[in-house]
């Protein structure tokens, strides 16, 4: 019984993010309402804030977009569904684990995460302010932060230019570095997804020194 409704209640918080999204794209996280996602979703208000007020929400659909990315990329798939968009940034190549410099490499690792933010720049800039402002916990610091930053770790040491010794530490700045230049990028009101990816290749080759 307890499977059951364990089940069940991760089966109707799924509805209500799946309607949370839908309703922040086509209505923007302003125009978005508890009311408008139940109706949307088929349930109740007091569903909806069992499963988080509109800032949480937010931060839980954003969370989701972004582990759906990583796990597409992981995958190797080229282009979002949804949109028909391509997911990486304009001229960032995806590179094979041997070719290019460490900071060409990292770049073309977070490019597919970069690109959710430039499709969502307006609902990215809210969920950026909501994190910055505290009281909201996200897997971007989180599972999704050791995950990448693992994969940080093994691009940087796969040629064995960053001492093992070193490389947790680096991973980490990089890590950081990535972070901080998204949430600055996602507070302009321009999307520039080229000057971004430009940004990144900087800071990541001033933290990773590696030219081959």
């Amino acid at each position: 019984m307890s499977s059951t409704r364990a089940e069940i209640k991760t089966h109707t918080q799924a509805r209500v993010l799946d309607a949370a999204e839908q309703i922040f794209q086509e209505e923007g996280f302003a125009g978005a309402s508890i009311r408008g996602i139940a109706k949307s979703a088929g349930v109740s208000t007091g569903t909806v804030i069992s499963v988080g007020d509109k800032n949480t929400l937010l931060v839980r659909v954003f969370d989701r977009l972004i582990e759906a990315e990583h796990d597409r990329d992981a995958a190797g798939g080229n282009v979002d569904s949804v949109t028909t968009r391509p997911r990486r940034l304009p001229g960032v190549e995806s590179r094979a684990p041997g070719t290019g410099t460490c900071s060409d490499r990292l770049v073309a690792l977070a490019a597919p995460f970069v690109a959710v933010f430039m499709r969502n720049d307006d609902l990215a800039r809210v969920y950026a302010s909501i994190l910055v402002s505290g009281g909201h916990s996200s897997s971007l610091f989180s599972e999704l932060a050791a995950r990448l930053t693992e994969e940080f770790r093994s691009v940087i040491t796969e040629r064995g230019c960053t001492p093992r010794s070193q490389a947790a530490q680096k991973a980490g700045a990089l890590y950081f570095a990535y972070v901080g230049l998204l949430f600055t990028a996602s507070a302009r009101r321009a999307s520039d997804p080229a000057g971004l990816a430009a940004d990144l290749h900087r800071a990541f080759a001033a933290i990773c020194t590696c030219t081959e």
